[in-house]
């Protein structure tokens, strides 16, 4: 008798596994099938095709340097997701490949060099969903509640953005960002929120003295980017004019070694955080 009535109790308990799996698998498909559809936070490349109609690049013509990246292939996305209870919890990541285009002058020579490098690096970037509904709702219920920061890097490189500090005397914000990846805004309740044409000063501190910097952003134009000035030890601060059309925005900070742009022989390496924002009118 106490044979068969363990026999039926650890049937019971295998039944209740196999259905509490399947219902979390189905809540995974949901989520994945949210990001896989998201054209806003999840669809954001570490950098944008510098050759794209439209698209503006300066080069650092005072160090005799110009240089775009060339259109990029991706790896199909990795999407990590863990279900605990009504909270979703998601990485996504991708492979970008491609290649920097350099154009250099070299004062020894009195000449300006071709060089094009291989471009090999990782984005990757974390949200929170949560489930608000029931399992009969479009998505079984899930809503994205939270987007982190994004990153990207070179494979293989050691340079890192260390932190960010971001200040405007407008909507008065000054805060630090340190951990990127575990750096979450409620997109409905505490994203940060610019003024269209606010001044936004900007403060990296990076791992590597030997670096140069610059910001990436969007227009009516098309894709911008412009210089960081350099400061000592690392660290590059400049100002940032906000767009002034309101939409949820990245921006880019992005820092490359000085070998990447000015050494024939050095490598590609970067490090980059995508900064994820509002405008308001």
């Amino acid at each position: 008798m106490k044979k068969i009535c363990f026999l039926a109790l650890a049937a019971i308990v295998l039944a209740f596994m196999i259905v509490g799996c399947d219902i979390e698998g189905k809540d995974i498909d949901a989520i994945q099938e949210l990001v896989l559809a998201d054209e806003v936070w999840f669809d954001a490349n570490t950098e944008v095709d510098s050759t794209g109609g439209g698209s503006m690049f300066f080069g650092d013509t005072a160090s005799g340097v110009i240089w775009w990246r060339t259109a990029q292939t991706h790896d199909e996305p990795v999407i990590d997701v863990q279900v605990d209870g009504d909270s979703g919890w998601v990485e996504w990541s991708r492979g970008n490949f491609g290649s920097v285009t350099i154009w250099a002058f070299v004062p020894d020579s009195n000449k300006w060099f071709f060089w094009e490098k291989e471009l090999s690096e990782t984005a990757k970037v974390r949200a929170v969903f949560r489930k608000t509904g029931s399992d009969a709702d479009p998505n079984r219920g899930w809503e994205l509640e939270k987007i982190s920061c994004a990153v990207g890097a070179s494979t293989g490189g050691d340079l890192n953005i260390d932190k960010i500090h971001i200040t405007s005397a407008e909507t008065g914000y000054d805060f630090e960002i340190t951990d990127p990846l575990d750096t979450y805004y409620d997109i409905d309740e505490d994203m940060v929120t610019f003024k269209a044409g606010e001044e936004v000063t900007v403060t990296l501190y990076v791992n590597d003295t030997n670096t140069v910097a610059f910001i990436h952003s969007f227009t009516l134009l098309g894709y911008v980017r412009g210089p960081f000035p350099e400061n000592e030890g690392g660290v590059h601060s400049g100002t940032w004019e906000v767009q002034r059309i309101p939409f949820p925005r990245w921006v880019i900070f992005d820092v490359m070694t000085k070998p990447t742009l000015y050494d024939s022989e050095g490598e590609y390496e970067f490090s980059g955080i995508l900064f994820p924002y509002y405008i308001t009118p």
